[in-house]
């Protein structure tokens, strides 16, 4: 069986479908990571936003559309 590589997107999507599977919140998941935005370089925590906002989209558009239709919303 050969593992088939995910892109940086699909890694976003499967991300956003298991916190809203298992009703994870994004604030609740830096805390319990050890995230200490005080002390953490700049850029990384833009980058990090930016991809903490399109899993919190997504999550709010599969709640509203369900998993098979959240892109269609």
């Amino acid at each position: 069986m050969s593992e088939t590589v995910k892109s940086p997107s699909q890694l976003r999507l499967l991300l956003a479908q298991f916190m809203f599977a298992h009703n994870i919140d994004v604030e609740s998941l830096y805390k319990a990571m050890g995230a200490d935005l005080a002390s953490s370089d700049n850029e990384a925590i833009s980058h990090m936003a930016g991809i903490i906002d399109g899993i919190t989209l997504a999550t709010t558009k599969i709640r509203a559309h369900g998993l098979d239709n959240w892109t269609k919303g």
